[in-house]
């Protein structure tokens, strides 16, 4: 178990620690109205419902609970308004889900730890909607909560409370290269952890910068390494940022191309790192997205390409169509060079 740091050895990372962002913190019951949840309807309908409105939510004409569940959790100073959720809440409606979109704005816009603090009575009163809206229909088994960076420590602490008040676990945790700054070095109680959920996968794209290295789920894929992502201009690196967001823009695809994301499994993170998984034996695959095999549990590296729509479908489980070992091995092709 990762408990103090998150693999011995290994780069700490950015923003490793911030001390007291574990300590207590509350959500006053006037705040309270400023924490609420938006279901994305057919169209373009979004209704908005606070805190204290989960018996009007539950009624709404838009939220049927014979069908799955998602919940989106944007990250630091995200926003159910803004692009990233949007995007993700019409693809999932989509594919017959019902939406609903965590606002957690009010208690992120402010310095990045204090935000990671209130991020525990974030989760525990989002806990509380939640169990308010299964009395009223929503199977927690048919709920699914996605989170993108700091949403995917927010949905640890949504999770965890939700088991501890209910004695039931939630489906599924899919953490979008889980916020690393204030949480990398913290035991299981205090961030995202495979024991919240039926099932938690990690995409990480960022895991020494903006997210973090330790295999804290039942399936980690580590993108092209985990460390940064291929920019669209050849061999031109992503930026930390830019790393960290493209775990969003690759579930995306994933959600509309099952099967295309195939990952090959490792022995370690380090392993991953040094993209030295091809020739493990036995090769062992499984796929990012809904369909992942949660029966193939571990440590998995993903290979993708530098442009939309990124995905190498089966030619990603072969070493010689891995974009950073072929591109090297070109550039650098010649015995003797000069200038």
């Amino acid at each position: 178990m990762y408990s103090t740091r998150e693999i011995e050895g290994y780069p700490k990372g950015y923003l490793s620690d911030c001390p007291g962002s574990d300590k207590e913190a509350y959500i006053t019951r006037k705040s309270l109205r400023y924490l609420s949840l938006t279901i994305h309807g057919a169209g373009s309908a979004r209704r908005k419902y606070n805190y204290f409105q989960m018996t009007q939510l539950a009624n709404d004409p838009d939220l049927d609970f014979s069908r799955k569940t998602v919940l989106y959790v944007g990250g630091f100073l995200d926003s159910p308004n803004f692009l990233f959720a949007t995007a993700m809440a019409n693809t999932y409606r989509d594919l017959n889900y019902n939406v609903l979109l965590l606002d957690t704005n009010m208690f992120t816009t402010m310095e990045y730890p204090r935000a990671a603090r209130f991020m525990r009575p974030v989760g525990k009163h989002t806990a509380k909607m939640l169990i308010q809206l299964t009395n009223s229909g929503l199977d927690p088994k048919r709920l699914e909560i996605v989170g993108l960076s700091l949403g995917g420590q927010t949905a640890s602490f949504i999770a965890k409370n939700y088991r501890d008040l209910t004695n039931v676990t939630v489906a599924r945790i899919t953490g979008l290269d889980p916020a690393g700054p204030c949480f990398r070095n913290l035991g299981p109680d205090d961030r995202i952890d495979k024991t919240d959920a039926d099932f938690v996968d990690i995409i990480g794209t960022n895991i020494d910068g903006f997210g973090m290295a330790a295999p804290v789920g039942h399936v980690n894929f580590y993108v092209n390494g985990g460390e940064y992502q291929p920019g669209q201009i050849l061999w031109d690196f992503c930026t930390v940022l830019c790393s960290h967001i493209r775990s969003h823009t690759l579930w995306m695809t994933a959600l509309i191309n099952p099967y295309k994301f195939v990952a090959v499994q490792c022995d370690s993170v380090q392993q991953a790192r040094d993209k030295e998984c091809f020739d493990r034996e036995p090769l062992v695959t499984n796929v990012m997205g809904l369909e992942v095999d949660k029966n193939k549990e571990g440590i998995f590296y993903l290979a993708t390409g530098y442009a939309p729509p990124y995905y190498l479908g089966e030619k990603g489980v072969r070493k010689e169509n891995d974009f950073f070992i072929s591109i090297t091995r070109t550039l650098n092709a010649r015995s003797v060079i000069k200038i």
